[in-house]
């Protein structure tokens, strides 16, 4: 789908941050978090706009060492319609498509950024996502998430530690590993002849119910990856209504 293009400049400000309290007992605010899903796919002519910005969000946040994460899901509902994107999944379409009935929408389309789970525009609606990362950055959060994880020795496997804090009661905690950076070159379709450059690309998600404040459990990895192209993005959903409560995201140190 094509919309109508919205300038926009995201100043350095848009990201400035209260004081809250990061990891604190006695106190129920927060640093609060975004996160942003991108639901993408290389057979759709709208999608590099809303790429672009995503990546634009991903350099800005990253370089002011602010709480806001992006992770591209690709569907593959255009897979039909000239070129089937290789990073396509169903599971990914049917979770777009749960996202639109907990929000009471119908209408399909990509780019498609749902932002914490409850507020969903077109991905290239700059405007609208600046707006929602500035309002809710300066807004303490109830909720807190942190986590960490390392490889565990002799197995093709991650070890996840998490760590909450809020009163969290039917949640889930989803993992996804993200490669960073990607590049496809396609050869038909509506995007013939472009090379494409994705950013934060789920290669492997992972949900569970939420079991405690405190907890650890495994994920499977393909043996050999290089965990130096991915970071590990983490975020707390309530269970019924899909809202995201809190995030967190680390990088791979693999140095020996």
């Amino acid at each position: 789908m094509k919309y109508k293009k919205i300038i926009f400049i995201l100043h350095f400000s848009l990201f400035a941050l209260p004081s809250f309290s990061q990891i604190a007992l006695d106190t129920n605010q927060f640093q609060p978090s975004v996160l942003i899903e991108n639901f993408t796919s290389e057979g759709c002519s709208s999608c590099p706009e809303g790429d672009k910005f995503m990546g634009e969000l991903i350099r800005l946040s990253d370089s002011t060492n602010n709480p806001v994460s992006i992770i591209d899901f690709h569907v593959d509902i255009w897979n039909r319609s000239g070129w089937v994107d290789p990073l396509s999944d169903s599971v990914f379409s049917k979770r777009q498509r749960t996202y639109l009935a907990k929000n009471k929408l119908e209408a399909v389309y990509t780019p498609m950024a749902v932002c914490n789970g409850n507020e969903i525009w077109p991905g290239m609606a700059k405007k609208e996502i600046g707006r929602f990362i500035g309002k809710s950055l300066t807004k303490p959060s109830k909720y807190f998430v942190r986590v960490a994880s390392q490889m565990v020795p002799g197995e093709d496997s991650l070890t996840v530690a998490y760590a909450l804090w809020g009163n969290l009661d039917s949640c889930l905690i989803n993992v996804a590993l993200v490669q960073q950076d990607l590049i496809s070159k396609i050869t038909s379709g509506e995007n013939v002849n472009k090379t494409l450059h994705h950013h934060n690309v789920v290669k492997f998600f992972y949900t569970r119910h939420l079991n405690g404040v405190k907890g650890e459990f495994k994920i499977g990895i393909p043996r050999g990856l290089d965990l130096t192209k991915y970071r590990m993005i983490t975020y707390i959903q309530q269970e019924n209504t899909w809202e995201v409560l809190c995030s967190d995201q680390l990088f791979f140190d693999v140095r020996k």
